[in-house]
């Protein structure tokens, strides 16, 4: 099904009238609860939620793919024929004839991480087609506003950056104003989601740290202002709206940008600090005009659980897991969720088509060595004892058993139905460092130790200890509700009593931010854990 839209551009010397086109049916809008999880947040926390969105996507590879992807993404009319959306000259292209001396043009310069071929090199969002010159003339430079020009084709321009812009470089490149506008976002996407990278250098060593700060990394008040201008003037188009779910077809994300364009501003502009509002209504939160009558804003002011029981964001599922802190946490029966210690993105059960790894989830918040919510694509993993190891059966996070996970070589990690085919049997160490995952005699050995490996973003096993050591978070059994007291084992018991929770001597008592307490006496209305070294598990209990 095709749609041909009109475009807003009519600036172009001697082009005819333009229409874009698109193979894919037209989207409204971001799928129904696709931002949900950014309603109410601040800040670098807003930031973060951005990031866990659309970072986990599907990876184009760079090259026919690409191209392919562009008939979705980078198409228009022009006189009856399909010609590339070339944003860097004012050709016209016909797709039926190839793309003949068009390159396929990084937005953010790959140079600016040091050409390396990741995620972000191969990410479409910021991928054009493009006219070789215009291309090589653009070079690695920054956005910028130009004071003197060097050369143009009429769509690049190349010069002087203005005073007090370029960040020290001594050339910047200018796109034409129909398209300012669609570069800043692009750029804004890039900076958001890609913030982990190693920026700053380029593969010859030389710095390129013209808009933003590598360590750590944060853009530049030039480079922010100039972004922040650009995309207010130039608002958001139908051509981006239709390149944007383009690239949702095909890439199973969206730049966040073009679907909320005032995003920025609560990220970089005049309302960080405001929380941000998926509906719109960016106000401050209400205030109860009369505080002698009951709250109208709240029609049900006796609300029994002050914990919402499902999240926002569909893509988590609430569950409290703990962080293993010593050998005694690791424990047969118990479940849980599996992560690189660095990277805290946790284990899921998605593999690469060869099935030799598995790939992991979105980064995931932890609040004081707990997490509240998990993505629901993380696998649990429940602990079988086997000899002196363990049999590593792992389920998704609402109970449907998959298999058990077993490595027959090095590089390789699998799924299997039986926990008695030869490499399930694991043996699990905890150190400072993690927790050790070893199948076979040693780690050095045999089929080595599972680990999570940052650069390839996979967890699988190797016999070397380059990659991040894993942390394991132990699901943590709730209770029923207030009344309901868990038993631990036969002696030793937790109640609740009104407002107090009672426990045996040498427990103790944490709130859901890891703080703990002094004592369990008149405490707010929440949820509390509470440990002890002679548990053999740690109790979720509820205050009303």
């Amino acid at each position: 099904m095709t749609f041909i839209m009109k475009s807003r551009l009519s600036s172009f010397a001697g082009a005819a009238f333009c229409a874009l086109t698109l193979a894919v049916p037209a989207m409204a809008d971001a799928p129904a609860g696709y931002y949900n999880s950014l309603e109410g947040k601040t800040g670098t926390e807003l930031k973060k939620a951005v990031k866990a969105i659309v970072r986990k996507h599907t990876v184009i590879s760079y090259g026919d793919a690409t191209w392919n992807a562009f008939k979705k993404t980078d198409v228009r009319v022009v006189n009856g024929r399909e010609c590339w959306w070339d944003m860097y000259s004012n050709n016209n292209v016909a797709v039926s004839s190839g793309h003949p001396g068009m390159n396929i043009e990084h937005g953010v310069a790959n140079s600016w991480w040091g050409g390396i071929k990741n995620d972000a090199y191969q990410d479409i969002v910021h991928l054009n087609p493009s006219d070789s010159e215009g291309n090589s003339r653009k070079s690695n430079y920054p956005l910028t506003e130009l004071s003197s020009k060097k050369w143009t084709n009429g769509a690049v321009t190349v010069g002087t950056p203005k005073s007090g812009q370029g960040g020290g470089s001594s050339n910047g490149f200018e796109p034409l104003d129909d398209y300012k506008g669609d570069f800043a976002r692009a750029y804004m996407y890039m900076f958001v989601v890609y913030d982990d990278l190693n920026w700053g250098r380029t593969k010859g060593g030389s710095n390129v740290e013209w808009m933003f700060t590598a360590s750590p990394f944060e853009l530049k008040t030039w480079a922010k202002d100039l972004l922040l201008r650009w995309s207010a003037n130039d608002a958001v188009s139908q051509k981006e709206r239709d390149r944007n779910d383009g690239v949702y077809s095909v890439q199973k994300n969206r730049n966040p940008f073009i679907d909320l364009p005032d995003l920025a501003e609560y990220i970089w502009g005049s309302k960080n600090g405001q929380p941000y509002h998926v509906d719109g209504a960016h106000n401050p939160d209400p205030v109860d005009p009369d505080p002698v009558d009951p709250d109208p804003i709240d029609p049900d002011p006796i609300d029994p659980d002050p914990v919402d029981p499902t999240p926002e964001d569909p893509s988590l599922i609430p569950g409290t897991y703990v962080l293993v802190s010593s050998q005694s946490d690791i424990r047969a029966g118990e479940s849980y969720l599996v992560l690189g210690s660095d990277s805290h993105v946790a284990m899921t059960l998605t593999q690469n088509k060869e099935q030799t790894y598995f790939e992991p989830t979105a980064t995931i918040t932890i609040e004081g060595d707990i997490i509240k919510t998990a993505p629901s694509d993380a696998a649990l993993i429940t602990l079988e004892a086997q000899g002196d190891g363990y049999a590593l059966k792992a389920s998704d996070l609402v109970g449907n058993e998959k298999g058990y996970l077993f490595s027959s070589s090095v590089k390789t990690i699998n799924l299997t139905d039986y926990s008695t085919t030869q490499g399930v049997k694991a043996k699990l160490a905890y150190s400072s460092q993690g927790v050790a995952v070893v199948y076979g005699s040693s780690a050095s050995s045999g089929s080595g130790a599972l680990y999570y490996n940052k650069s390839a973003k996979r967890f699988t096993t190797y016999t070397s200890n380059g990659q991040e050591r894993l942390d394991f978070y132990r699901k943590v059994k709730e209770t029923s509700g207030v009344e309901d007291v868990e038993e631990i084992d036969d002696s030793c018991l937790v109640e609740v009593w009104g407002n107090n929770i009672l426990v045996p001597d040498g427990a103790s008592i944490y709130d859901l931010n890891g703080r703990k307490l002094i004592n369990g006496e008149n405490l707010a209305r929440g949820i509390y854990l509470v440990t002890s070294p002679t548990f053999r598990k740690t109790v979720k209990v509820m205050i009303k």
